[in-house]
């Protein structure tokens, strides 16, 4: 999806601001392979980098593996991690990649305060959502967020259904 999206995407705006959620700091393989990904990809980018794990993007940033990243830190579910975020970054992307914690109410929180910062045309990820649906990922809540009750990926097929009817109907 990313050949068919991203790569026609920066031909058109090379100078493009993209933001990524998760460095990877918890996944078997070394943090940092898709920031080395998009390094090579986009070099002429404004890239962005969030990451929930201090430590790690400590390491990472000392092993320079985020040279040429600009660095957020903190909880992905947390509202006032991201307001610092998006007043430390300016919002204004063209690109957010959500692939941090996939839990429902952190993807849900990401996306009611970042989906307002993208540009008209720009584009919104979230990697593995199909997650949600398992009970390992149903933990994380928020005070406006019951992970027991709440998938994210309901919703967006709530969303979509609302959109195809609303055409239905007002043709």
């Amino acid at each position: 999806m990313y050949g068919q999206f991203l790569l026609p995407y920066y031909e058109r705006m090379p100078q493009l601001k993209m933001l990524e959620i998760g460095l990877g700091c918890d996944m078997n393989y070394e943090p940092g392979a898709s920031v080395a990904l998009w390094k090579k990809l986009f070099p002429k980018a404004n890239l962005w980098e969030a990451e929930y794990n201090e430590t790690c993007v400590d390491i990472s940033t000392k092993q320079g593996k985020l040279d040429g990243f600009n660095v957020l830190v903190g909880d992905q579910g947390n509202n006032k991690t991201l307001d610092s975020w998006i007043e430390k970054s300016g919002g204004e992307f063209d690109i957010i990649i959500d692939d941090g914690g996939h839990h429902n109410c952190q993807i849900l929180a990401s996306f009611i305060k970042l989906w307002p910062t993208i540009k008209p045309g720009g584009l919104y990820f979230i990697e593995d959502l199909q997650v949600g649906k398992w009970r390992g990922f149903r933990k994380y809540s928020t005070p406006t967020c019951d992970a027991k009750e709440y998938t994210f990926s309901d919703t967006l097929q709530g969303w979509l259904e609302d959109i195809i009817y609303q055409g239905a109907y007002n043709s």
